[in-house]
């Protein structure tokens, strides 16, 4: 075992709850060779990569912080997490727009258009020159509800993230997943309209590149702290404020997966609806 492993170990855990898998850390301190950086940049190195990575791997699946192996169990009334619980998202809906309005919201971010006030301002054209404002398109033509809101004074604002609710489906360390659902707004809970869209790298279209500024949100990979007492009811995990903490990270595969399948899941969910309710 590496001299620097119970440091790091202990310092993963009382921060942030992440009990680390001791061969996944002894791998990352070998890697940083004979001479490693100061303790504390490698406590930061470390919890970075964790972020980064699937915690079926770099978390330890022991007895304690895990889900209960039935916790998708919906004949099970309600129940509450005994321990801490570190997970990951492998998916998010939100449940609170119209999934049209969603597939609108990503097709506009596709042909580089963007909602600003009450006009709608074309960034980029096809060949990549800039263009000036539509002063005949109002941004309530384009409203959804991952976009504009009205403002008390009648004005429209831009909102980049996803009102919700949201859906999420989660992992634990030992690979059991369960579904959960925002009952209350959570912070930093919610998908980049930007984010949402494949790089352009990924459908061959340089006419947009969303800036850092619009990729805010969270990511699929992102890891969840839940708190002991949190209710799951009916093989659902409740989120509230108060039981779960962002910690935020990314899997960068499985994001660049979801974006790019997520318009045409999307839209099967739609047709699906409709089969449904013919």
């Amino acid at each position: 075992m590496h001299p620097l492993h119970s440091q790091i170990s202990s310092a993963l855990q009382s921060r942030q709850q992440l009990s680390v898998n001791g061969e996944w850390l002894n791998e990352f301190l070998d890697s940083r060779g004979p001479n490693p950086p100061p303790l504390p940049a490698l406590i930061s190195t470390a919890q970075f990569r964790i972020l980064t990575s699937d915690i079926t791997t770099s978390l330890s699946p022991s007895s304690t912080g895990l889900f209960p192996r039935d916790v998708a169990d919906v004949n099970v009334k309600a129940r509450q997490l005994p321990g801490t619980v570190v997970v990951q998202i492998l998916d998010v809906l939100d449940v609170g727009s119209s999934k049209w309005s969603q597939v609108e919201a990503i097709e506009r971010v596709e042909r580089g258009e963007e909602v600003r006030g009450r006009e709608v301002i074309r960034t980029v054209d096809a060949n990549g020159e800039e263009e000036g404002p539509d002063p005949t398109a109002t941004a309530a033509s384009h409203a959804s509800a991952t976009g504009p809101t009205a403002t008390a004074d009648g004005s429209v604002t831009n909102k980049k993230l996803t009102a919700g609710p949201h859906r999420l489906v989660i992992q634990d360390a030992r690979g059991t997943k369960a579904m959960a659902f925002e009952l209350e707004k959570i912070p930093k809970v919610g998908i980049s309209i930007s984010a949402s869209v494949p790089s352009p790298a990924a459908h061959g279209d340089q006419a947009f590149r969303p800036s850092n500024q619009d990729d805010i949100g969270m990511y699929i990979g992102c890891k969840l702290v839940l708190k002991p007492g949190t209710v799951v009811r009916r093989g659902i995990v409740m989120l509230k404020p108060e039981n779960c903490v962002v910690l935020g990270g990314k899997v960068e595969a499985w994001d660049t997966k979801w974006k790019e399948e997520r318009k045409q899941t999307l839209n099967t969910l739609l047709v699906n609806e409709h089969d449904a309710g013919a």
